[in-house]
C-alpha cells in the first residue's frame, strides 16, 4: 500500500500541522527541526472522519522547562481551533531515532489532549518502524536521510508482549464492563486493533486499521460478521448494522474474535523470514 505525498494529504490534516509548526516558528523559533506523521494515515485512501493524526516532532534541543511551557500553551491552541480529528504526538532529537525507543528519554508529549512529559505510549519499536516504512515528511530531513533504528526480532517480541498484556487485559476488562463493550466503538477498536498487531506478527510489516480488517475478513472468515462491523464504523459509521437490534451478540463476537487473535497472535514466536509477499489486499 502507498505513502501518501503531502500533497495528498487532507484538508484537515495539512491544516492542523501547518499550524502546530507555525506556532512553533512564532514562540519557539529553531526548535522545530522535523515533523513528520506515521499510523493510519501514512497508508494512502486509510485516513477517515475520527482518525487521530500522529506526529513525531524532531528538536533541534531538548525543551527545557520554558519551552515545554510554551508547548503546552500551543497544543492547548490546536485543541480550541481543532477539537477533532485528536493530535497525538511527541517531541525527540534526531539521534533518539536512531537508537531502541526503550532508550529515549523523558520527552514531551500529547496523547488524547493531554499534555505531559514522560514516556509516550507511541515510543516504541512500531512508531520507528511506521515512521522508516510509511512516514511522512512535512518538515525537516526527508525520513529515508535519517538513521532509524530498526531490528526484526526486537519489533516481534514487543508486538507479541503488547497482546499477551494490553490486550489480554483489554479482554478482561470487557467481560467486566459489558455495556461499553456493546458498543460499536468498541467493534471499531478490537476487530480491527487486535487483528493489525497479528497482522505485523505474521507478514513481518505494518498496516492500517482498515488494512488490518480487510486482512482479518480473510484470516478470520468465521468471524467475519464482527470485522465487517469494525470497518464499517470507521469508514461508513452512518451505515446499516447487521448489529443494531443485537447490541449484546456484537459483544459476544467481539471478545471471540479478540481472545482467538490474542491466543494465536502470542503463539508465533518466530518473526516472518525478510522479504516474506504479505496479502496484497493490506
Amino acid at each position: 500500500m502507498a505513502t501518501p505525498t503531502r500533497e495528498e494529504l487532507p484538508e484537515v490534516v495539512r491544516a492542523v500541522t501547518e499550524a502546530h509548526a507555525e506556532l512553533l516558528d512564532e514562540r519557539l523559533p529553531g526548535l522545530l527541526d522535523g515533523l513528520h506523521l506515521h499510523g493510519s494515515i501514512g497508508f494512502e485512501g486509510e485516513f477517515h472522519d475520527g482518525s487521530d493524526i500522529d506526529f513525531v516532532a524532531v528538536t533541534s534541543r531538548r525543551p527545557t522547562d520554558e519551552d515545554v511551557d510554551v508547548l503546552r500553551q500551543v497544543h492547548a491552541e490546536i485543541e480550541k481551533r481543532w477539537p477533532a480529528p485528536e493530535y497525538d504526538g511527541f517531541y525527540v532529537v534526531e539521534g533518539d531515532l536512531a537508537g531502541r525507543p526503550d532508550d529515549v528519554p523523558e520527552h514531551p508529549g500529547v496523547l488524547h489532549h493531554w499534555f505531559d512529559v514522560g514516556t509516550h505510549c507511541d515510543v516504541k519499536d512500531i512508531t520507528w518502524r511506521e515512521l522508516r516504512d510509511h512516514g511522512i515528511t512535512l518538515r525537516g530531513k526527508e525520513l529515508r536521510d535519517i538513521a532509524i533504528w530498526s531490528d526484526d526480532r526486537a519489533l516481534h517480541d514487543s508486538t507479541r508482549q503488547n497482546l499477551d498484556t494490553f490486550w489480554r487485559s483489554q479482554l478482561e476488562a470487557m467481560e467486566h464492563h459489558p455495556r461499553e463493550a456493546s458498543l460499536p466503538q468498541a467493534a471499531e477498536w478490537g476487530a480491527l486493533g487486535a487483528p493489525r498487531l497479528v497482522h505485523l506478527l505474521v507478514t513481518g510489516r505494518p498496516t492500517s486499521k482498515s488494512g488490518a480488517g480487510r486482512w482479518a475478513r480473510e484470516a478470520y472468515p468465521h468471524h467475519r460478521e464482527i470485522v465487517e462491523e469494525g470497518l464499517r464504523v470507521r469508514e461508513h459509521p452512518d451505515g446499516p448494522s447487521t448489529y443494531a437490534a443485537e447490541p449484546g451478540r456484537r459483544r459476544r463476537d467481539l471478545i471471540a474474535l479478540m481472545t482467538e487473535v490474542v491466543a494465536e497472535g502470542v503463539a508465533i514466536t518466530v518473526p516472518p523470514a525478510p522479504g516474506r509477499p504479505g496479502d496484497p489486499a493490506t
